[in-house]
């Protein structure tokens, strides 16, 4: 019986330190936009890879055309709009042999849908190269990039180097603005060269 009470509340520790953790909040050290994973607390080991094939299969049941890439980690920005000023946003890469997207999501968690706006228009920084200035459009709850700007922004990728995007929807009636920068963003040829 006494070996049984240090068992107990042995137990009772390890059982009460690891329910309902709070989720680590935004800081302004960290707000800046890195690549972190989705379920880390926001800090970022810059040697890990940054991009990974996905399949679409479990959500379609089929085999073709499943397979995409992605970002392996979540991507931090942020973004304004009438009801939030420098929000948190997470942002996934949807990129497969038709398509180049982005899914935003604001709050870290609400995705962005199509309101009443035509297009987004998307600045593009990269160190020492001028910048790349494009539109997209999002006609569901993914932002489209043409076939044309999307090899762009791949070549921007295997640079290797820091990429900052800047994002502005022309909404008559909520006008938003996003921004994240990728620190890594290097490997992504390879890892399309292997889809």
């Amino acid at each position: 019986m006494k070996q049984l009470i240090p068992l107990l509340i042995f137990s009772l520790f390890v059982t009460a330190c690891g329910s309902k953790q709070p989720s680590p909040k935004l800081t302004e050290k960290n707000k800046s936009a890195t690549v972190q994973p989705d379920n880390a607390v926001k800090n970022f080991a810059p040697e890990a890879i940054m991009w990974e094939t996905a399949s679409y299969a479990g959500n379609l049941g089929d085999n073709k055309n499943t397979a995409y890439i992605t970002n392996t980690y979540a991507i931090w920005g942020t973004y304004s709009n009438n009801s939030a000023e420098n929000g948190e946003l997470k942002i996934k890469f949807l990129i497969d042999k038709a398509s180049f997207c982005l899914k935003l999501y604001e709050y870290g968690k609400k995705i962005v849908k199509r309101g009443d706006e035509t297009y987004y228009k998307i600045s593009i920084r990269s160190d020492g190269l001028e910048p790349l200035q494009i539109t997209a459009r999002n006609v569901s709850d993914r932002i489209f990039i043409s076939e044309i700007d999307a090899k762009k922004i791949i070549e921007l990728f295997d640079n290797g180097n820091q990429i900052s995007f800047s994002m502005v929807t022309d909404s008559k009636t909520s006008p938003s603005t996003y921004t994240f920068t990728l620190e890594h963003p290097g490997g992504f040829k390879e890892i399309l060269s292997a889809h």
